[in-house]
């Protein structure tokens, strides 16, 4: 059985006007930064980005792309729309806390490598509003509403508790909705060969997977394998997988050339973190159909952004007797240009990671 949502009254919209429940988005306010440009550091942001090269295209030369890899910091901001934004949809009433942000990446050298701005939102306060003697005089209601019309139902549960909004210069906007939970203890990230899963490496078994088989993944807490040094593979092998992306695993900063959300985790592994705040957003799978993705028409037409994941750690770190919040964030978002090994499109990662403090 469906519980119905609190009943809406004037209380309840004088509260929301005065006061939005801003939920665990809260503890995002402020601005946040690296606390560090030495490149040496694991408190640094990494991204990953593949690019179709010059001279190629879908229809004729496939499958030759730019791989991009690169350290940068970031300036982090969130401020608070004061009061409920107040969504009236006639027997359900929503108020949501809403959050601005905009961020600006810079790379090492202080060049601009990304900016946005949007908002996250806290949808977690629905009401039920039902008809009364002066909503059914005011709009015309009767002979169709009675008073008490709508109070019990149709009710709207929503499956999500958070949602993010955002706008690329590139010609991108992004719609995300998720979930958040609190967790004890730090996040954990895998080791070894378990962390050789493709939904979270900047190879994607479309572009070849490495030349790897599910028996034989890479440990990418070892070395690169042998191969990935040899330099003969574009002669000898020039469409090969291993060709195909060998040069994403000899990348200065593999591992995390590879899969980049490591280096969140050696960041965090002499901390102490005594709780975190989990937030897992998406456009398409794991919400259904709500999000998305718009792209201007070259964009559309030739590398179109289809799907966007991403989950943000916000950290309780004691350090020197304190609690400090560190936030931790990755997203991945998939590009589809050019096809794939087997015939089919294919889906190039653009992975961001970084770890975060707020300015003092």
């Amino acid at each position: 059985m469906v519980a119905i949502p609190p009943k809406f009254t004037p209380g309840v919209l004088k509260e929301q006007q005065k006061q939005a429940n801003y939920g665990v988005l809260e503890q995002l306010e402020g601005t946040w930064v690296n606390v560090t440009k030495d490149p040496d550091s694991k408190m640094l942001g990494v991204h990953t980005t593949c690019l179709p090269s010059p001279g190629t295209n879908s229809e004729t030369i496939p499958g030759k792309f730019r791989f991009l890899c690169q350290n940068y910091t970031e300036e982090l901001t969130f401020t608070r729309v004061p009061g409920g934004v107040r969504n009236r949809v006639g027997a359900n009433e929503q108020f949501c806390g809403a959050m601005k942000y905009e961020t600006s990446i810079i790379d090492l050298q202080g060049h601009l490598l990304h900016e946005e701005n949007g908002m996250y939102l806290w949808l977690d306060q629905i009401y039920n509003h039902a008809a009364n003697d002066k909503s059914i005089e005011m709009d015309i209601g009767y002979p169709e509403l009675a008073s008490g019309d709508g109070a019990n139902g149709p009710v709207y549960v929503p499956d999500y508790s958070v949602a993010r909004s955002g706008t690329i210069p590139h010609g991108s906007t992004v719609q995300m909705f998720g979930k958040s939970s609190i967790i004890q203890g730090a996040p954990e990230f895998p080791h070894g060969t378990a962390a050789w899963d493709f939904d979270f490496l900047a190879i994607s078994p479309s572009m070849g997977g490495a030349g790897t088989t599910p028996s034989t993944p890479i440990d990418l807490d070892e070395p690169p394998p042998p191969w990935v040094f040899d330099t003969s593979l574009p002669a000898t092998d020039p469409s090969g997988n291993k060709t195909y992306t060998q040069r994403i695993l000899k990348h200065d900063l593999y591992p995390y050339s590879v899969r980049p959300d490591l280096i969140l985790r050696d960041a965090i592994k002499d901390q102490t973190i005594k709780h975190f705040t989990l937030i897992e957003m998406d456009t398409q799978e794991a919400t259904g159909p709500q999000g998305g993705i718009l792209n201007i028409p070259i964009v559309r037409r030739f590398v179109p952004v289809v799907k966007m994941d991403m989950r943000m750690w916000i950290e309780t770190v004691e350090e020197d007797g304190k609690e400090i919040l560190q936030l931790q964030y990755e997203q991945i978002v998939d590009f589809e240009f050019h096809f794939g090994t087997d015939g089919g499109v294919t889906r190039w990662p653009h992975i961001q990671v970084n770890t975060l403090r707020k300015k003092t």
